[in-house]
């Protein structure tokens, strides 16, 4: 999966995550907001009992930020990665289909002031990959007006956004299962789509 989980060390997270693992046997995971400064064996071992997978993260600033990418050894090598403040990239190899290609976990500032500087190291960081890229996780930006349950004028960090995406020629997943991922949890809620999962036309 690729989508945030707040706080892995609580007990529902992570147990729901080890299933989820243990299922389904995953090419790659990326979780956002994690909630975690630091990632040791313990707590990887809570999700991944078997070290089925190779574990890389950024940690978090203070309550937000943190960036937990795992990749499943059986399937794939990790070339080499890059950390940004936002985003955490992995160059993969392909075992099986022979391939090279980038995955691109994502969470973008959830900060007004900071959004610029987000979408800047988006742009660098899309622009720089020369293999197929599959870039995903919480951007903490709509794309449309449409993408949020009230009315909303579009702003200039959504337009931005849209521009990198149609720079870098990428194309936006539909999603299945319901419209929004985002909720503020009020009464009535205010809805969003904040995640997504960005791939390359090659």
């Amino acid at each position: 999966p690729i989508r945030n989980y707040r706080g892995i060390k609580k007990k529902r997270v992570s147990s729901f995550l080890r299933n989820l693992i243990l299922e389904h046997k995953l090419h790659t995971i990326g979780l956002q907001e994690p909630m975690q400064a630091n990632i040791d064996d313990n707590l990887l071992r809570k999700i991944d009992p078997f070290h089925d997978y190779l574990w890389k993260w950024i940690p978090s600033k203070g309550r937000s930020g943190s960036i937990l990418s795992g990749v499943r050894m059986e399937f794939l090598d990790v070339g080499s990665f890059k950390e940004g403040n936002y985003i955490l990239q992995l160059n993969l190899w392909d075992k099986e289909n022979k391939v090279k290609w980038n995955f691109l976990n994502v969470y973008g500032s959830p900060h007004e002031d900071h959004k610029a500087d987000f979408l800047a190291e988006l742009a660098t960081f899309c622009g720089a990959s020369q293999e197929p890229t599959l870039v995903g996780g919480d951007f903490n930006l709509i794309r449309f007006s449409s993408e949020k349950n009230k009315p909303t004028p579009l702003s200039r960090h959504s337009r931005t956004f849209n521009s990198v995406i149609a720079c870098y020629d990428l194309i936006d997943l539909k999603m299945t299962g319901g419209k929004y991922t985002w909720s503020n949890n009020k009464n009535p809620p205010t809805l969003e789509r904040l995640d997504r999962i960005l791939v390359g036309k090659e």
